[in-house]
């Protein structure tokens, strides 16, 4: 799995990448500081291969070094959301780039939200992103403890003080997901995007906790690993449940093909 975060540690990738807002929530929370931008080299990514990989760094002095990346890609990380609440957005939006980038001044890029500042600024300005946020009712799953009391056999309570850390990996017919160090709020957030659809924490449970588990992703049909619902259950003691909730969407008003260089 390609990192969006290389030679940082994993409880920053972890907040960049799955910690999308599950439930819409009032404007006036979100506050928008840009990075700016200083120099930007945006170019059709010229693919070489069938699998040609697609890899985004973040190195000293505030470059932002990209290759065959999506403008949907960029989004989704900037606006910490997935596809299905990105809405409006042009038929081109799968096209790969090249990308390399600094901040104004070389400000180093040290957390989270300046990653998603940054990105915002970009593509503002050079791909000319408007947007607004909105509402819908949409389809969510409810993280709850199977049964009170008791953890899965594969969850350990984690002490260790340390930041959170999580990977993932799939070779198609097998995914794993390693994770310590992670609240409950954490494990829905990274539940989310292998799930399909926003997961929200119900547990009522506080700490913080360590597993590794891999099951078969939808897409083996062969595979003689459990389903993630399985796994889910039968090693961490919890149960994705079905439910419906109101879920913040983002609306492109404009987006257009980067200007020449």
């Amino acid at each position: 799995m390609n990192s969006f975060w290389r030679g940082r540690s994993l409880a920053l990738l972890l907040a960049t990448v799955t910690s999308p807002p599950l439930l819409a929530r009032p404007q006036s929370t979100d506050t928008h500081v840009p990075v700016p931008v200083d120099v930007a080299s945006i170019h059709p990514h010229q693919s070489t291969t069938m699998d040609d990989p697609s890899d985004r760094r973040v190195l000293p002095g505030g470059r932002f070094v990209a290759t065959g990346t999506s403008v949907r890609t960029l989004l989704r990380v900037a606006l910490m959301t997935d596809d299905s609440r990105i809405l409006g957005a042009p038929s081109w939006i799968d096209r790969k780039y090249d990308i390399t980038a600094t901040t104004a001044d070389h400000t180093e890029i040290t957390n989270p939200k300046q990653f998603q500042e940054f990105l915002l600024s970009l593509l503002e300005t050079r791909f000319q992103l408007k947007f607004h946020r909105d509402q819908k009712e949409g389809s969510v799953y409810w993280l709850e403890q199977e049964k009170p009391g008791k953890d899965g056999p594969a969850m350990r309570p984690d002490t260790s003080g340390s930041p959170p850390e999580m990977s993932t990996n799939s070779s198609g017919v097998r995914a794993t997901m390693k994770a310590s160090g992670m609240s409950m709020r954490d494990i829905a957030a990274a539940l989310t995007r292998q799930a399909g659809r926003p997961v929200e924490d119900h547990t009522g449970i506080s700490g913080r906790f360590s597993f590794q588990i891999e099951w078969a992703p939808q897409v083996a049909s062969d595979s003689s690993l459990p389903s993630l619902f399985t796994v889910v259950k039968e090693q961490l003691g919890l149960r994705l449940r079905p439910a419906k909730g109101n879920l913040e969407v983002f609306v492109i008003d404009r987006l257009e093909e980067p200007s020449a260089n």
